[in-house]
């Protein structure tokens, strides 16, 4: 593991045995080491996947916006090979344009399915994008989702805006399974 210097904030380069990265965006107060993206990363270094982990969380007072594009934007610039896989949360998809213009595949948990900027973004999708939302999540609307061949979604039922079920430990686990799955499928999917 290297720990890398993006300027505002760190990154920790986890090397695999493949050519392909994947960069792992945190939410605003989800950070990499929350369990959807933790177990992100776990499933893409066990099919040999390097991946470049952002350190960072908004900053009080920050443009949410512009905090997710910068983010998302040096990380790319930093992640080892061509080609990168990008597994954002929620705040960060707003980068969702930026990774389509680059012509990549993202997974996008809990995306903002309310904001322009994010549908424009998905709607230009190029590569497989996964998004993966919850049914109680109040900025999830499965309806908003762009007509793009690009796009499968996972919605979950039951599940919160962290993909859990609050007060069922049982119910939260199973689902951070599927998704973990979900993830590894994609990473299986894409080519090496």
């Amino acid at each position: 593991m290297e720990r890398i210097d993006l300027g505002p904030c760190p990154a920790l380069l986890h090397e695999g045995g493949r050519p392909r990265c994947a960069v792992l965006l945190p939410g605003a107060h989800y950070p990499t080491r929350a369990p959807l993206l933790w177990f992100a990363r776990e499933a893409a270094l066990a099919r040999g996947w390097s991946v470049l982990e952002v350190l960072d969380e908004l900053p009080g007072g920050a443009e949410p916006f512009e905090w997710a594009l910068d983010r998302a934007e040096r990380a790319l610039d930093a992640a080892p090979g061509e080609d990168p896989l990008v597994i954002g949360k929620s705040l960060t998809t707003a980068a969702a344009g930026l990774v389509a213009d680059r012509g990549l595949a993202a997974i996008w948990f809990t995306p903002l399915m309310r904001e322009p900027l994010v549908l424009d973004g998905l709607s230009r999708a190029k590569r497989p994008t996964l998004l993966v939302g919850g049914s109680e999540d109040s900025l999830w609307d499965r309806d908003t989702v762009p007509l793009n061949t690009a796009i499968e979604t996972l919605e979950l039922d039951g599940l919160d805006r962290a993909l859990q079920a609050p007060g069922n430990a049982e119910l939260s686990l199973a689902a951070l399974r599927h998704v973990t799955a979900a993830v590894a499928a994609l990473l299986d999917r894409s080519h090496s």
